[in-house]
């Protein structure tokens, strides 16, 4: 795999890590069924629209607000480190691009990897090894 690649695959893996903390900390009791049904679509147009601004930090603030989230602690931890590493790196315009031009990948990244959650959460509480 060729380094920018490599920066690519990363960069999208945080992208789906931090809507993944936005996703997880949305506040359910609010959303009602009708809505439920296009949440995705609702979602990847909130993540577009979120998206411009120059820093990660602003994006995720935005669009915290747009679904009416609030980060949950055992995901904090991973967002500041998300966070930290994008601006040390000066990354922030180029995660805020990819989270623009692939926001149907990242949503679908994000989809898959939180149906995994599900799925080893089920076999661990029926005492089943993965």
């Amino acid at each position: 795999m060729m380094k920018c690649e490599a920066i690519t695959e990363k960069l999208r893996q945080d992208a789906v890590n931090l809507i993944s903390a936005v996703w997880h900390g949305i506040n359910w009791d609010n959303i009602g069924s009708r809505r439920r049904m296009k949440i995705y679509d609702e979602f990847a147009n909130k993540i577009k629209s979120a998206s411009a601004t120059g820093k990660t930090s602003q994006f995720l603030e935005k669009l915290c607000e747009k679904m009416d989230s609030s980060i949950i602690v055992a995901d904090a931890g991973k967002v500041l480190e998300v966070i930290r590493g994008i601006e040390a790196q000066d990354l922030d315009l180029e995660i805020l691009d990819a989270l623009r031009s692939e926001t149907e990948l990242i949503v679908l990244l994000m989809r898959e990897a939180n149906n995994e959650l599900k799925e080893n959460s089920k076999q661990a509480t029926l005492g089943a090894t993965p």
